[in-house]
């Protein structure tokens, strides 16, 4: 491979969308000639001629467009999650590559979004990932092709992954809500009896039996159980769990932008999983054990909200330090993007963030600062837009409940 173009990824990792469609990343394009799972096997698809050109491009030091995200954001800033993360993962390592460019399909690593099966339908969500915004989403918008509730990469996907898996390093789980997908129990339950446990030394002398697998979710923590069987107790099985969890505000902010959301049951759970489980920063090199942090998606209705849920965080002991939240901003769908406020507002966004961020973390500022840089991003934004960002959150509002005004003071009045 070319250091130049090169990443890990398409030679050891399988992503798959709700819909079946293989890419070779989550973050990447789809193929002009889409890959499905609903269509094609999973050996099919991954040594598939778009897969081999792909492979062939990066050992040539050439750049496919399917991975522009990645490459785009390296011009601009010399960084992106190829260079930062992907290759730099310890973990994996580069199989040899036939002639052909085709490579074994024992993955090292998976991300399989089994379905779009979700007991939360957040309001910058869809029902590509929540099935719960099936009814709403007719509703609002007209069936749109929509012929089912919950969307399935394919029925038998457990069936067609098992004989995948004998050198799997790394599981990613999301959804949807994994912890609710049978998919998700059926495969955890496969791997916690069938992979070989061994001896994980914490000290000189003591140790735990574990299966040598690190498993990473995105999770709402909503649920802790599979049918009455306790989740926990099978990942105590493992030499690594870190549960990113999904949480954009406490109280009537947090419940308004994720309808489902109920924050006394959401701390109920976090006081659980704080028995057995550890606060830590996504970015710290760990290797191993029950760890967790979460996720905070920053849109119109919860910015002003960020500072009292750090506190909120503190007060609760649910975190150590603000690098234990990762804050990232919602660019779609364009009604709920901080982009597309009006010049007013953003300026009263940008000053509130910068005179409330300085106590806290290096890292918690540079993502606060990443934010203001997208806020400041679009200078388009018109009265039009204003209609339209009204209308939208009234139309939601009229199915979900809610009321914007209590939870955000952001106005949709003319811009100056």
């Amino acid at each position: 491979m070319s250091e130049h173009t090169e990443c890990i990824l398409p030679y050891v990792h399988l992503y798959a969308q709700a819909d079946g469609e293989m890419k070779p990343c989550c973050i990447a394009d789809g193929f002009d000639e889409p890959l499905n799972l609903k269509t094609m096997s999973i050996d099919d698809a991954f040594n598939s001629s778009q897969m081999k050109q792909l492979r062939k491009d990066m050992e040539e030091g050439k750049r496919n467009s399917v991975c522009d995200v990645c490459y785009k954001r390296e011009d601009k800033t010399g960084h992106s999650p190829r260079v930062d993360s992907f290759n730099k993962h310890t973990e994996w390592t580069k199989p040899k590559v036939k002639e052909d460019f085709s490579v074994p399909s024992d993955f090292q690593h998976i991300d399989i979004r089994f379905s779009n099966l979700c007991n939360f339908k957040c309001r910058m969500c869809n029902h590509l990932f929540s099935s719960n915004w099936y009814e709403d989403s007719t509703k609002l918008w007209g069936p749109g092709g929509k012929t089912t509730k919950v969307i399935k990469t394919t029925d038998n996907i457990v069936e067609q992954l098992i004989p995948h898996l004998s050198k799997v390093r790394s599981f990613y789980f999301a959804g949807g809500e994994p912890l609710i997908m049978p998919e998700h129990f059926k495969v955890l339950n496969y791997l916690h009896e069938t992979l070989p446990v061994i001896k994980c030394f914490t000290t000189d002398t003591r140790y735990r039996k574990i299966r040598d697998l690190t498993i990473h979710y995105n999770t709402n923590l909503s649920v802790l159980k599979f049918e009455e069987k306790s989740l926990i107790d099978i990942w105590k099985g493992f030499r690594q769990i870190f549960l990113s969890i999904s949480c954009d505000g406490i109280g009537e902010v947090g419940e308004y932008q994720r309808t489902g959301f109920l924050t006394e049951k959401f701390q109920k759970n976090l006081e659980i999983i704080k028995k057995y489980f550890k606060p830590q920063n996504v970015e710290k090199h760990t290797t191993g054990g029950m760890l967790y942090n979460f996720q905070y998606t920053t849109t119109i209705m919860n910015v002003y909200h960020i500072f009292d849920f750090i506190e909120y965080m503190f007060k609760n002991n649910n975190i150590t330090d603000t690098s234990q939240i990762d804050f990232y901003y919602a660019w779609s769908p364009n009604e709920y993007a901080l982009n597309n406020l009006s010049k007013d507002e953003k300026k009263k966004v940008i000053d509130f963030l910068n005179e409330n961020v300085t106590k806290y973390s290096e890292k918690t500022k540079q993502e606060i600062q990443s934010m203001i840089d997208f806020i400041d991003y679009d200078e388009n934004s018109t009265h039009d837009q204003n209609d339209v960002i009204s209308k939208h959150i009234k139309s939601i509002e009229s199915l979900h409940g809610g009321d914007f005004s209590k939870i955000s003071p952001i106005k949709f009045g003319n811009p100056k």
